[in-house]
């Protein structure tokens, strides 16, 4: 499983694995404050921190779409991929394609290098524990 390491030490900023709803975005608030968002797919579980790379949006009220694998921040649709957490799509730029040409500060052929930041986890029997030993 992706995150996972054998041997690392056990942290408090945990959540056991039957918490985790299929389907759904699932939170956890860590010890720093942070909050966490669970995917869990099958038995693939993904990991990201809650904050939209794009301007800072509350991932946990995001739109998660479990047939396109995406999470679409609430505050201007960005799209996500689920699986690694790369930048999608922008909604936006389909609605204002008509209005915007191509300018010095417009590229509509350019992707932006978004991408959801992933946070390390591991599995031990039956609980997800939250970090890295740095981060610990």
């Amino acid at each position: 499983m992706p995150g996972a390491t054998a041997d690392a030490p056990l942290t408090t900023d945990s959540m056991e694995l039957d918490e985790i709803r299929e389907g759904e975005i699932n939170v956890k608030v860590l010890r720093s404050g942070r909050k966490a968002i669970v995917i869990k797919r099958g038995d693939d579980i993904r990991v990201f921190d809650e904050r939209c790379p794009h301007m800072g949006g509350d991932l946990s009220e995001a739109t998660y779409c479990e047939s396109e694998g995406t999470l679409a921040c609430f505050w201007h649709g960005y799209e996500f991929a689920v699986d690694d957490g790369a930048f999608r799509t922008n909604p936006n730029e389909r609605l204002l394609g008509v209005l915007r040409s191509p300018s010095q500060h417009f590229q509509p052929e350019t992707t932006p290098k978004y991408r959801l930041r992933v946070l390390a986890f591991e599995v031990r029997g039956s609980t997800l524990y939250f970090g890295t030993d740095e981060e610990r």
